[in-house]
């Protein structure tokens, strides 16, 4: 597209007027630096400003103010003449550990990139204690949450706060990725949707949710201060939880189907044998009773039933997979995991998937981080070879 109105051409600082996109990617080879950096800096765009106003391409110039060097925005302007119309090079699907960690290398990597969550920090946001992140002895969700918050905003990663309702395979390969406000295009789409707590299904639980009813011991447990509480789970969750709560509930049952705790030792010793932590094994959890809140829990043993006598009720039964998106788009498994090869591709070619809402299986923050560098990396070989 070339203006011919000649209040809407692009005035270069040395008076050269640009009446296209294609006039302005040929003049940048030849350039002079102070003609660029007086158009362009960390603190304006007047490029992207001029791209956005007058052609109409918002998305365009979101990602042109990310580049800062007249090399990086010549690339970016051509990959756009190339192809007729803008394309991101990557979108990341997800704001927790995985999708953090593969917008932190897409930036550094200096991809087009584009990181959609309407949140940030994912399951971080319901962790407790965190021991076993490496370089971290030891650190809470906060901390932990104020490290990557850091890290984004020194490598200017910024959240697109929208929210994921389908992904499209388009004829030429790309992705078309819709959200509730607007519709992107991509090479390459990185799915790092995580996992959300798995409910117990039973009489009373939907009932008093939010009421004495939760799944996040860190958002809710100082509620039930003073209060019995139970804690339903038999693994490491439900452990961390009751390492939480041993100062603040009066009581903990710790309510297991499993014959015993089979979390990780240094948990069960810090927890199992407390004076207020009573271990309620072989037990299926049946109920929920209350009156306005949460005033019982009805379990199972043997096959007799016992009510406990709580004010709180902590579920720490595993994680469900958000895999919504990819159902009916890629290859999903038995658990509702989405599979992918060796190299972090699903069974569609281009998009790729890390963390909680693969295969593997494995529910660890260092795991995640790992397999969405993985993925990202591969989605830049991706890209250069197509």
């Amino acid at each position: 597209m070339s203006l011919n109105d000649p209040k809407k051409y692009f005035y270069l600082k040395d008076g050269t007027s640009l009446r296209s996109i294609a006039e302005l990617a040929n003049a940048l080879d030849k350039m002079p630096d102070d003609v660029f950096n007086h158009h362009v800096s960390p603190d304006h765009n007047h490029f992207a400003s001029w791209i956005e106003e007058v052609f109409q391409e918002p998305h365009f110039a979101q990602s042109l103010r990310k580049v800062h060097t007249a090399s990086q925005t010549s690339d970016m302007l051509k990959r756009y003449l190339e192809k007729g119309h803008f394309v991101h090079e990557v979108i990341i699907i997800g704001g927790g550990i995985a999708g953090m960690s593969a917008a932190l290398y897409a930036a550094r990597g200096r991809l087009d990139y584009l990181i959609i969550s309407p949140d940030f920090g994912g399951q971080m946001n319901v962790s407790g204690e965190i021991e076993n992140y490496p370089g971290m002895a030891h650190t809470n969700f906060a901390e932990f949450q104020d490290k990557f918050r850091e890290q984004m905003e020194t490598n200017q990663i910024e959240f697109t706060d929208e929210s994921v309702k389908q992904i499209k395979k388009l004829d030429d390969g790309h992705f078309q990725v819709v959200t509730d406000k607007n519709k992107y295009e991509a090479e390459t789409v990185i799915l790092c949707t995580g996992a959300r707590a798995r409910k117990l299904n039973i009489p009373g639980e939907n009932e008093y949710e939010k009421k004495g009813v939760t799944y996040c011991h860190v958002c809710d447990g100082p509620l039930f201060k003073g209060k019995p509480v139970a804690i339903v789970g038999g693994g490491d969750a439900a452990l961390e939880a009751a390492a939480g709560m041993l100062r603040i509930a009066s009581k903990i049952y710790l309510i297991t189907i499993n014959p015993k705790m089979t979390g990780h030792q240094y948990l069960i010793d810090r927890v199992v044998g407390q004076d207020n932590v009573e271990v309620v094994a072989n037990a299926k959890t049946v109920k929920i009773t209350g009156d306005k809140t949460v005033n019982g829990i009805v379990v199972e043993q043997g096959g007799k039933q016992r009510t406990l006598p709580v004010g709180g009720i902590i579920i720490e039964i595993g994680r469900v997979p958000n895999t919504e998106l990819a159902k009916g788009l890629c290859d999903i498994d038995a658990d509702n995991h989405i599979m992918v090869d060796k190299n972090m591709q699903t069974s569609v070619p281009g998009i790729f998937a890390a963390g909680d809402c693969a295969d593997g299986h494995e529910y660890q923050y260092v795991i995640s981080a790992g397999q969405a560098v993985y993925a990202l990396l591969k989605a830049q070989r991706y890209i250069k070879r197509r």
